[in-house]
């Protein structure tokens, strides 16, 4: 079995599924991502701006290091709150 990224996803047959982009997140009207640290739990929302529009938003976490352990070993994502937001606006619009 070939070594597998921790960030990636994979199908049932070993294919890495091909991550959302900081490019792709801003189309969808995305511009912060949380990130957690999986060492002490600590979470933090950042802003994309300025970012590369090629980096997957699972790989923004390698940028950063926790500001309450110091850890390195950090998960991100798109941000929750944000993504309420739309479905919230897009609910009131209806």
């Amino acid at each position: 079995m070939q070594n597998r990224n921790p960030r990636r996803a994979y199908t049932k047959d070993g294919s890495m599924v091909q991550p959302a982009t900081v490019a792709s997140h801003r189309k969808n009207g995305g511009h912060r991502v949380d990130i957690w640290c999986n060492d002490c739990n600590h979470h933090a929302e950042v802003s994309t701006d300025g970012l590369p529009d090629d980096l997957p938003i699972p790989d923004i976490c390698l940028r950063y290091r926790c500001s309450k352990c110091g850890g390195k070993n950090l998960m991100s994502r798109p941000s929750v709150h944000e993504h309420r937001g739309q479905v919230t606006r897009k609910q009131n619009a209806s």
